[in-house]
């Protein structure tokens, strides 16, 4: 139970959850509507989109052959901080409780401490009995963080093999290899409503599915995203990749406007030590913004909304690595990278080696045809991507 707090979204997903695309074929383009559910199709034939993508560090690997979704151990520096945040607290409750206490008893009434060290041991041993409770909660949360860490070790990432335009998913318990063709790929978003006592909530799910001809089944990938909009960079981002070989993200305009570029170790796409880098150069060039205004008058910086100018702009960052100790939740993060996962099957290594550019699978003409009429649609005309996709008599 106090595992699956702790446990990350697998890839792969119930049925449940997730659109009937055996019985109804969907198209892309085609929306359902079911009770305050809504599911918008944006595949089987991957049609352009004309979505922002999203940040290429949502992939464990890419390169010039192939691109990994899932396997990466995003968030592992958060879990580390509470981590962090916890071991404080039972360190505050075994020794700075009592001392605060003793101390405004000593300063308040003196005459009922006549031995205040004395009285500061025993205290420091009687909060310190209390404090013990407290390895309850932190075993359980550490016990959390390495059945993450065992989980992610055992499960496949799917890859997409843009040269040869198929995706590759292994299921996790049997180790069964399944190849699909991309343009058969069933993509979709999906918008579910939920009224609650806190009001009414949302949840938006990117979802794909691949179909198992021979075992007639669809094994379904499912991907909660925090709103539509990233949800459809997820599919733009994949679709992007394979069929225009897009590697890298477009620059951010604020790191551009901040003059910061960052190298290939600062984009690798998971977390560890030099995740601690990146906050700290983050954090220094948001400083000297902070102190920045030139040749401005105090009235002028205040008008304008500068900070006041401090000979240390990045004391409380540093305070507040301190207080997570430091490089400690990096650490984590390094070693949960390194402790890897499986190793793939040798026929999936070998479906993975890069192929020569005359070896290249092409997109279909349904697909190149489709292409054309929806980015015609959507860039000139202005219409809706299920708009386009009508249009097109995609559906």
């Amino acid at each position: 139970m106090i595992s699956q707090l702790f446990k990350r979204r697998k890839l792969p997903q119930t049925p449940e959850s997730a659109p009937d695309i055996r019985s109804q074929r969907p198209r892309a383009g085609e929306l359902r509507l079911r009770g305050l559910n809504e599911t918008l199709f944006l595949a089987p034939l991957p049609v352009y989109t004309g979505q922002a993508q999203v940040s290429r560090r949502n992939f464990s690997v890419m390169n010039e052959t192939f691109l990994e979704l899932g396997g990466s151990n995003r968030g592992m520096v958060e879990l580390g901080k509470r981590l962090a945040i916890q071991i404080w607290l039972a360190l505050f409750t075994a020794i700075m409780a009592p001392t605060f206490v003793i101390l405004y008893g000593v300063l308040s009434y003196p005459e009922n401490f006549p031995t205040p060290f004395k009285d500061l041991i025993d205290a420091v041993k009687v909060f310190s009995s209390y404090a013990l409770l407290l390895i309850l909660p932190i075993g359980a949360f550490i016990y959390g963080m390495l059945s993450n860490v065992r989980t992610l070790a055992k499960s496949y990432p799917v890859r997409f093999n843009r040269q040869r335009r198929e995706v590759c998913y292994i299921d996790d318990t049997t180790h069964r290899v399944l190849i699909v063709p991309w343009e058969s790929v069933v993509a979709w978003v999906a918008r579910s409503q939920g009224v609650t006592s806190y009001g009414a909530m949302r949840d938006y799910t990117f979802g794909m599915g691949l179909e198992d001809e021979e075992h007639d089944t669809v094994q379904f990938i499912l991907s909660a995203q925090p709103s539509d909009a990233h949800a459809l960079g997820m599919w733009t981002f994949i679709r992007n990749y394979m069929e225009d070989g897009e590697q890298v993200d477009t620059p951010n305009p604020m790191l551009a406007a901040l003059g910061i570029t960052l190298t290939e170790d600062e984009l690798k796409p998971y977390e560890g030590l030099h995740t601690f880098e990146i906050e700290r150069l983050d954090a220094r060039a948001l400083g000297r913004l902070d102190d920045g205004g030139g040749d401005l008058t105090a009235e002028e910086l205040k008008r304008w909304g500068y900070s006041k100018r401090s000979r240390w702009p990045l004391r409380w960052w540093y305070v507040r690595r301190v207080i997570v100790f430091w490089k400690m939740p990096y650490l984590i993060a390094e070693w949960a990278h390194r402790k890897g996962r499986p190793i793939l099957p040798e026929s999936v290594q070998a479906w993975s080696q890069p192929l020569p550019p005359e070896q290249w699978a092409q997109p279909s003409p349904a697909l190149q045809k489709a292409n054309a009429l929806v980015k015609t649609a959507m860039d000139k005309k202005g219409v809706s991507f299920v708009d386009a996709c009508k249009a097109a008599g995609l559906h």
